[in-house]
């Protein structure tokens, strides 16, 4: 058995597996407990219900509630109808057939109506006489395990879906940060420094909070898009540096020494601002008033006329992605303040 694949799980990974693991074990006891209590028959699909009910978020889980009920619904309709109208055997067997087309068809699109099936299934497979009651009770049992999954949800451990995104962006700003560093080093150096590394962790942070983003149920998923997009922004700024470093074949700032410093200040700063958003640790205005100044003396000794016309149009290209990134953490800046 491989187990090389631990080392590789982060400690927010681990944090949200024992998070999941709790909720889901305290969902299942308490429901089955608090069934035979209450006498509710169908204990089965009830503690089903409420562990596959529970999700990383609240916003999940809830979003997961809507479509297990629904589909649930459905899955019992199909059961029903067909149960009761044709002949026992001959009715299982289309409730079965028609039940599983029509539900794992939908769940090709939605994947949480994939849960109907359990109930449909079920109502197909019940005894001939009282395909009514048992419609009644798998719903109510299926009804009361998603409440109590909800609820658990909400009380253990809660986690919402407005948190999990802002981290995900956090994670995504480190990512931005790093490849910043490396693209700025290649547009000094021959031997360019890949960042496929960065560049994939990139993408799988802003993918992640772009999907927890879309569960987002009780706060204002607006704002929160808006900071996707900005970080996006300011990702896709870095690409001009790039180009930039792609296209030379030495260092742009030809040993000049004060374009060389000035642009490392630039880069050292605007990391800073970045790295800062991605530890939640505060900006200030003043922080952004010393990058706008650093940005506009570089820019002021970047102007300076070269007699070679490639280096100059590299160093204003340079120039452009650098204002660009400025323009990109202003705006972070104020969407992080909305927050």
């Amino acid at each position: 058995m491989n187990i090389n694949f631990i080392k590789d799980i982060s400690k927010g990974e681990a944090k949200d597996a024992f998070r999941l693991a709790i909720q889901s074990a305290l969902a299942g006891a308490i429901c089955y407990y608090l069934m035979v209590l209450l006498g509710i028959s169908e204990r089965f699909v009830g503690v089903l219900s409420a562990i596959l009910v529970i999700e990383p978020s609240i916003g999940n889980t809830f979003q997961q509630a809507k479509g297990r009920i629904l589909s649930t619904i459905v899955g019992i309709i199909i059961g029903f109808v067909f149960v009761a109208l044709i002949p026992w055997e001959l009715g299982v067997i289309l409730s079965l057939l028609l039940s599983l087309f029509i539900i794992n068809g939908i769940a090709s699109f939605r994947p949480e109506w994939r849960y109907g099936v359990v109930a449909a299934v079920a109502l197909a497979l019940g005894s001939e006489g009282d395909a009514y009651n048992l419609a009644l009770n798998r719903l109510l049992s299926i009804g009361f395990g998603v409440a109590v999954g909800i609820l658990i949800s909400l009380i253990v451990w809660p986690d919402t879906s407005e948190n999990r995104t802002i981290r995900y962006i956090r994670k995504a700003l480190k990512n931005t940060c790093d490849r910043f560093r490396i693209e700025f080093g290649n547009t000094r150096d021959e031997k360019n420094e890949k960042t496929t590394k960065v560049n994939n962790n990139f993408s799988t942070n802003i993918n992640q909070a772009k999907n927890t983003a879309e569960s987002i149920t009780f706060n204002d998923k607006k704002s929160i898009l808006q900071l996707i997009e900005s970080t996006e922004r300011l990702y896709n700024s870095i690409t001009i540096i790039q180009r930039v470093a792609d296209k030379s074949n030495s260092n742009i700032t030809n040993g000049e020494a004060g374009i060389e410093k000035n642009s490392e200040k630039v880069t050292e700063k605007a990391c800073e601002i970045i790295e800062s958003f991605s530890k939640k640790e505060k900006v200030t205005e003043e922080d952004l008033s010393k990058f706008s100044e650093l940005i506009d003396t570089t820019k002021s000794n970047i102007q300076i006329k070269v007699d070679d016309k490639e280096l100059s149009l590299l160093r204003n290209t340079f120039m452009f992605g650098l204002i660009e990134i400025e323009d990109s953490i202003q705006q972070l800046y104020k969407n992080f303040k909305e927050q």
